[in-house]
């Protein structure tokens, strides 16, 4: 049983950690009035509270987070035998859903005809675009650029719809 409780708090950590970095798709515009840092992820978190905290009380009960436990882990035990292995969390619905949305993302920044498809040339294109980007137009990136930037860091969206 302990053992199980572990486990559940193991994969509780990581589904948080998981979800949190759930892809979105990047842009590559800045909006007139881009929100306060940590905004979004502020607004996640209270979301996330909200959907343990199941009477909206303002606490989370410990059986509250009991409950939320056992439906995290009853949707990573897919056969129900009260233990998981880790084909069944790479399988699992959640698992699946968020390759999906991270390849949905892909698709979504970089697909140029709209066609849902990425070919090369639109690849191409597109990490060009960041070369430019980072190199202010020049023809090589010096390593204070590469790694000021932060060139391969995508904006993330918080995953809401799946218990976080």
């Amino acid at each position: 049983m302990r053992k199980i409780v572990l486990t559940a708090l193991t994969l509780s950590a990581f589904a948080v950690a998981a979800a949190a970095s759930a892809a979105a798709p990047a842009t590559d515009t800045t909006p007139a009035t881009a929100p306060a840092p940590g905004a979004k992820h502020a607004e996640w978190r209270q979301q996330f509270f909200d959907k343990i905290d199941t009477n909206h009380d303002g606490t989370i009960s410990r059986a509250e987070y009991q409950a939320w436990i056992d439906g995290r882990f009853a949707k990573l035990d897919a056969n129900g035998d009260g233990v998981v292995n880790a084909d069944e969390v790479a399988t699992s619905p959640m698992a699946v859903e968020r390759v999906q949305k991270r390849a949905e993302g892909f698709v979504n920044r970089y697909d140029t005809s709209g066609n849902g498809e990425v070919s090369k040339a639109d690849f191409e294109a597109k990490e060009m675009q960041r070369f430019d980007r980072l190199s202010n137009g020049a023809d090589a990136i010096t390593e204070d650029q590469f790694t000021t930037a932060r060139p391969f860091k995508h904006h993330r969206a918080p995953q809401t719809d799946n218990g976080g």
